[in-house]
């Protein structure tokens, strides 16, 4: 099995020559196995690319199994663009969750942003090649479960705490194991008082999040901040709490509780530049990482990257 970035930026696309290296599109990863379907999680912009290269080096129809996190934009407005959906013949199941505080469901999302108002081609096109697989439905006593995606292909749904319904999967096949959280925020259980029920819960769900990651052979992780980023010591109106996201410092202590092989930091921040990345990464959190969680290497997703577990 191996891991194939397309997509490794967080919220809106960000191209141009500050971003070039590490790449401006946003989430998409494919898990490449020697047999199977394709598999594919999230389809942000940078499943474009993808459909270019299975255009050109496949031949259709394709059988694909796409799993989405969640529903917020950067994570599924590459789909309409992907060549894929429109060769006759193919087969493109699509996994994920609607936000129902809304009361949509999946379908009801993925279908909205390709009606007329928003793209040129009718989503109606498409249903002779694209099923939608809702886990609400397929799962109605709880979405946590654990799936057979295809033949020898394991897949673990968890729950990540997220401002809409957002799925971290774990993704069993060949022997190895591999993680993707979507987007994940860390229970404030530090900022909640000591005789709270409250933090009681908070601990025992991140105590949940490691044991998800428990011995992972490579875990990509969403790391849009710092813990300077998300904190804002002295600035409040600049903090990130409650936007969703993480940071660097949590997932290396994450990655040493729980015993992860290997993290890819992702869903770089839109307005980061890879001189800062590397800045950030060379001269603080490698060695962080290093001194904090030796058996564990890190490393920051860059489109194109290829990870062989």
């Amino acid at each position: 099995m191996k891991i194939r970035f397309w997509g490794v930026r967080g919220s809106l696309p960000t191209p141009g020559p500050e971003t070039a290296r590490y790449g401006g599109n946003t989430t998409c990863i494919q898990v490449v196995r020697d047999t199977g379907p394709i598999i594919i999680i999230d389809c942000g912009t940078g499943i474009r690319s993808l459909a270019d290269h299975l255009m050109a080096s496949g031949k259709p129809p394709f059988d694909i199994r796409l799993l989405v996190t969640h529903t917020h934009w950067d994570h599924i407005h590459g789909f309409p663009f992907f060549t894929p959906i429109y060769t006759p013949g193919s087969n493109v199941q699509v996994y994920g969750i609607g936000p129902l505080r809304e009361g949509k469901g999946f379908e009801t999302v993925m279908r909205d942003q390709m009606t007329y108002s928003y793209f040129p081609v009718e989503n109606t096109m498409l249903d002779s090649v694209v099923t939608y697989n809702d886990y609400n439905k397929m799962f109605p006593d709880g979405v946590e479960k654990c799936f057979d995606l295809a033949e020898g292909v394991k897949v673990r749904i968890k729950l990540t705490n997220h401002p809409v319904y957002c799925t971290a999967y774990r993704i069993e096949a060949d022997g190895k194991s591999f993680i993707f959280t979507g987007d994940h925020e860390p229970w404030p259980e530090h900022d909640i008082d000591e005789t709270s029920d409250t933090k009681a819960l908070y601990h025992m769900m991140n105590r949940r999040l490691i044991d998800f990651c428990r011995d992972a052979d490579f875990v990509a992780f969403d790391t849009t901040y710092t813990q300077e980023d998300y904190e804002s010591p002295g600035k409040p109106h600049l903090s990130k709490r409650g936007w969703g996201h993480s940071y660097f410092e949590y997932n290396i202590a994450l990655a040493r509780e729980a015993g992860i092989k290997r993290m890819a930091f992702t869903h770089h921040d839109p307005t980061r530049t890879d001189d800062a990345l590397d800045r950030l990464m060379n001269e603080k959190y490698l060695p962080l990482g290093k001194e904090e969680a030796p058996d564990t290497e890190f490393i920051a997703a860059r489109e194109g990257m290829v990870v062989e577990l």
